[in-house]
């Protein structure tokens, strides 16, 4: 086991706490130092669209160059795509990938010492059918470009042309002794939006050649099924991948697809196998689908019966600043995930760190972790601020027109009640990822509620958001009565922090206006 000085000084007295399992989270990079016997980048969904058209390094290629020279400068060994390389499923978009790989490494080699530098990519839904999602190319439909669809013009043949190596759409690759295996997001060979059906008899015919004693690295676009984010994730996939990877206990897949962030402690998971969602390098995705039911979260675009977009107040939240990836470093005994934003260069929370061979218990397993989760909490001294007035929903905003005077636009405001509240402490290790506002009868029994996403969800805790505001519609609530506003800060495993309450709001029988 290589173990350096620094890490036998700083980690020992944890070594046995991480091999009994009670240990999964470093906050201080102990795990992480010591020279690896692999180490490898991660990134998914780049949704490449064209060259030169980036602002700084929050643009898109501009920050896949600015990613692969960290994942160089880490002295990785492999870079993972887990598809979405392009955007529209343009060749021309594939091509800018391709040249910006090799010159950061030019013939799959680091610049900086010559070390070989594999390429783990797979094509995911953008990259095979993308042409077909109504985008604007230099003014053109996307789905008028068939010369330059990837899809069209052959998968295969772009391939090979652009990586220099072969196409398959379930392959292998051994770096440095440990096992890769990538499936095609491949409509030709039936990987598609109904499940990666080219696994099975893949892993049925090659699954003995793979070395049961360590990790092997499994990629794929679409999420597993029940297993990072849970039931409830968007673009899970049938759950085929979910049946064959149970069979092998040192399997760690990475998917993308969901856009989800790794500020999320859902995005690692383990059950039969080790699971972990990839985020994105362009944007974050929010979990609308969490509570679609309920009415969805208040700054997202989610759109219910019972809690209309329309009718919201809050604007949406923003979630093109987010350009996140890993790092993995794969150890003797161990098998540590850096979790890393790259357009402000900094990590996003303590390291993950999994215990090799993972036969044994599951440090990531969703309950286990929800027990030991801390939940967010208040500053002391933080109020709630609740008090009748009017507002303009989101729905009305899109009636202003140009000129369009104050008086005009006083008038397509609508009674509320508005709700102010200070953000929940964040800290590296503790993040508030929603909150839950509800208005409340005297007795305690809720007569509304409504849930915002943390702002700052997708980002650095050095990011966080300070303050809230949003609106009950007086036509929503019960008349006749007061009520308190109560605000609680969740974590994303729905630990609740102590709540804070408003003074009461009387709600009177006439409508303000």
């Amino acid at each position: 086991m290589n173990i350096s000085r620094r890490w036998f000084i700083g980690g020992a007295a944890s070594f046995g706490a991480l091999q009994g399992c009670r240990v999964f989270t470093d906050p201080a990079g102990i795990f992480r130092s010591g020279k690896p016997n692999l180490r490898f980048g991660v990134i998914s969904d780049v949704h490449v669209i064209c060259a030169n058209t980036d602002r700084g390094r929050s643009g898109n290629t501009r920050t896949l160059e600015h990613t692969l020279l960290w994942f160089d400068a880490q002295g990785v060994d492999a870079v993972m795509v887990a598809g979405d390389i392009a955007d529209a499923g343009l060749v021309s978009e594939l091509q800018v990938f391709a040249d910006c790989w090799f010159k950061i490494f030019p013939d799959d080699r680091s610049r900086l010492d010559g070390r070989k530098v594999e390429r783990v990519f797979i094509v995911g839904n953008h990259d095979w059918e993308g042409y077909n999602y109504g985008y604007n190319v230099f003014g053109r439909e996307s789905s008028t470009l068939r010369d330059d669809w990837i899809r069209d013009f052959g998968l295969k043949k772009t391939w090979q042309r652009l990586f220099h190596e072969e196409y398959s759409p379930v392959f292998r690759k051994n770096i440095k002794g440990y096992d890769f295996v990538g499936a095609q997001w491949d409509g030709d060979a039936g990987a598609n939006w109904h499940g990666m059906r080219a696994i099975k008899p893949w892993f049925e015919a090659n699954g003995s050649k793979i070395d049961p004693s360590l990790p092997f690295f499994y990629v794929q676009h679409p999420h597993p099924k029940d297993t990072c984010y849970g039931s409830w994730a968007w673009g899970h996939d049938n759950g085929v991948s979910t049946e064959v990877l149970s069979k092998f206990p040192n399997a760690v897949a990475f998917s993308g697809h969901s856009h989800y962030p790794l500020t999320d402690e859902r995005s690692i998971w383990q059950g039969a196998f080790t699971s972990l969602g990839t985020a994105s390098l362009r944007y974050a995705g929010s979990p609308d689908e969490e509570f679609h039911a309920e009415g969805g979260y208040e700054n997202t675009g989610g759109n219910t019966k019972n809690n209309p977009a329309a009718e919201k107040t809050m604007d949406k939240m923003r979630l093109s600043n987010a350009r996140s990836g890993m790092l993995v470093s794969v150890y003797d005994d161990r098998t540590v995930f850096r979790r890393r934003d790259f357009r402000n260069d900094a990590d996003l929370g303590p390291d993950w760190v999994m215990p090799n061979p993972a036969t044994g218990s599951k440090p990531f397993a969703f309950a286990e972790r929800a027990v030991k989760s801390v939940a967010p909490e208040f500053e002391s001294g933080a109020t709630v601020k609740a008090e009748l007035g009017s507002v303009m929903t989101n729905g009305a905003k899109k009636k202003i027109k140009p000129g369009m005077k104050n008086d005009e636009k006083k008038a397509l405001e609508v009674p509320s009640v508005n709700v102010s509240f200070p953000a929940a402490t964040r800290t590296f290790k503790t993040l508030a990822w929603r909150y839950d506002v509800t208005a409340e009868h005297e007795d305690g029994k809720v007569a509304l509620r409504k849930r915002v996403l943390a702002n700052d969800f997708h980002l650095p805790h050095t990011m966080a958001e300070k303050n809230y505001a949003l609106s009950f519609l007086l036509s929503r609530l019960p008349t006749g009565c007061k009520l308190r506003f109560a605000v609680t800060p969740y974590d994303c495993f729905g630990n609740a922090g102590r709540p804070l309450r408003s003074e009461p709001v009387a709600i009177g029988e006439t409508k303000i206006g």
